[in-house]
């Protein structure tokens, strides 16, 4: 959503319109991981990583 007149007529949050595709990387159980998120992150997208993935409890921290 680099074009102007878009940002400023999308319904998306600021901090979502500089994304290059309109798309957020859903939260997988198990196959979710660290280098899978950031690497959706870099491509453009909203990477996310679900709480139940960090093991031991302490990552919860």
């Amino acid at each position: 959503m680099n074009n102007p007149k878009l940002a400023k007529n999308s319904h998306l949050p600021q901090v979502l319109q500089g994304l290059r595709l309109p798309v957020i990387a859903a939260p997988m159980f198990i196959v979710s991981y660290p280098e899978l998120v950031k690497a959706q992150c870099m491509s453009g997208i909203v990477g996310s990583f679900p709480a139940l993935n960090a093991r031991p409890a302490e990552l919860l921290d």
